[in-house]
């Protein structure tokens, strides 16, 4: 969710809850108020009433003009006399022929011997007609306060947040592959100055720390062959020498591990020219042929293991990319199902236009497939898993490709999407 829209749903969300309750409580007041005075005009008139009752001793004189109707019953002697009770009533309206709401005065009396129970009403329809339009009044007022804040905090937040979002448009633009020194704009809010200074200090730091890392790289790789390349020549020649069996495993042992450190070399050299972006030749490339170039050079291990392998072709990608790269993706994926496969166990490729899938049987690697593609993981049963995959992921993240790792029921898949994540 974005700030803007979070933002705004708290403000609407309490501006309702206050303009509800508000509103809730202005009704309540106003209708005590309309009771007061309707209340008020009606002991006004009752008095009236008690005022031509007390110097004649009987109701039967008594003249008045009321635009309400009053009814006068005579009743028993009552259990309290001179009381006054309101209450909210409705009668019937011979013109309308509806029920209107009344509010009504009840008071007992006494006339000479007699006592009579008198009562007067006050229409409500006006008052409760003025208090809907009131309530329409103030309904209308919050809706129209509501759209305009929203507006209008919309047209500030643009304005107010406006270095925010071109800072992080520069972020969103940064990229190792070509670093460059952001130059952040000035603000005249100070936090987001604060944010730009850091930002580039951040950075900077950024780009010299690659940079720095990219040489050492770049010159590890260089350097450290030829003295591999020395101790490689040497148990060559010594493994030309009469051992015996121990000085052979040990020898052998030796050779393994700088071959072994020769690829490991070769692969981090690989990484700092993909991220030099050294590799600038592109061109169509058939990976169809590709996998069956790999595919025959395997198949003399897989069939001292009894791997069988299976290849589908539903379409051919059209991507532009350089051919040692190709290359070396396809043979790292290859390799992969092949090195990390069952004895007696199987390899499925399918290629289509959109995709590469290769599928193989194997044991659980022991820790999320996502971690494979870090550099040097490692299994928990098999140790080191290379740098293969790797490489893998950083020529598809190059090119934009996409590239998932998938495990269920001892079979690995790997698929290589030919276009953009």
């Amino acid at each position: 969710m974005k700030l803007l829209t979070k933002t705004t749903l708290y403000f609407i969300t309490i501006s309702l809850f206050v303009f509800f309750a508000g509103g809730l409580g202005l009704y309540i007041l106003m209708q005590n108020l309309v009771k007061n005075e309707v209340d008020a005009e009606l002991l006004q008139r009752i008095h009236y009433v008690f005022n031509q009752i007390d110097p004649n001793d009987s109701l039967g004189p008594v003249h008045f003009i009321a635009s309400e109707p009053i009814d006068i019953e005579k009743i028993h002697l009552p259990k309290q006399s001179s009381t006054f009770r309101f209450q909210d009533t409705v009668l019937f309206n011979d013109l309308t022929k509806t029920y209107a709401p009344y509010r009504e005065l009840i008071s007992i009396v006494k006339a000479g011997p007699d006592y009579y129970r008198i009562r007067i009403y006050k229409s409500l329809i006006t008052s409760n007609t003025l208090i809907e339009k009131v309530a329409l009044v103030t309904t209308l007022m919050l809706m129209l306060f509501l759209l305009l804040a929203y507006f209008l905090n919309r047209y500030l937040f643009s304005r107010v947040w406006f270095d925010f979002f071109a800072t992080l448009h520069k972020i969103q633009e940064f990229s190792l592959t070509m670093p460059q020194k952001e130059a952040f704009s000035a603000s005249e809010i100070i936090e987001f100055n604060e944010l730009n200074r850091l930002l580039n200090k951040m950075t900077d730091k950024i780009i010299n720390d690659y940079e720095g890392l990219k040489e050492f790289t770049g010159n590890l790789s260089h350097e450290v062959q030829t003295p591999l390349a020395v101790i490689k020549n040497k148990t060559e020649l010594m493994m030309q020498e009469p051992l015996n069996k121990q000085q052979y495993e040990q020898i052998g042992s030796i050779y393994s591990a700088a071959n072994r450190l020769s690829a490991i070399v070769r692969s981090l050299g690989l990484i700092a020219r993909i991220d030099n972006n050294q590799f600038t030749e592109t061109q169509p490339v058939n990976f169809k042929d590709l996998i069956l170039l790999e595919k025959e050079n395997y198949e003399p291990l897989m069939e001292s293991r009894g791997i069988k392998i299976e290849t589908e072709f539903s379409g051919q990608p059209d991507i532009q990319m350089n051919k040692e790269l190709a290359e070396i993706l396809v043979n790292n994926l290859i390799k992969n199902a092949v090195r990390h496969n069952l004895k007696n166990g199987f390899i499925r490729i399918h290629l289509s236009k959109q995709s590469l899938t290769i599928s193989n049987s194997g044991e659980n690697p022991g820790i999320p497939t996502e971690k494979l593609f870090d550099q040097f993981s490692r299994g928990s049963d098999k140790g080191f898993m290379g740098i293969g995959l790797s490489i893998v992921r950083k020529i598809t993240e190059h090119y934009g490709m996409s590239v998932r790792y998938d495990y269920q029921d001892q079979q690995h898949k790997i698929t290589v999407g030919f276009q953009p994540s």
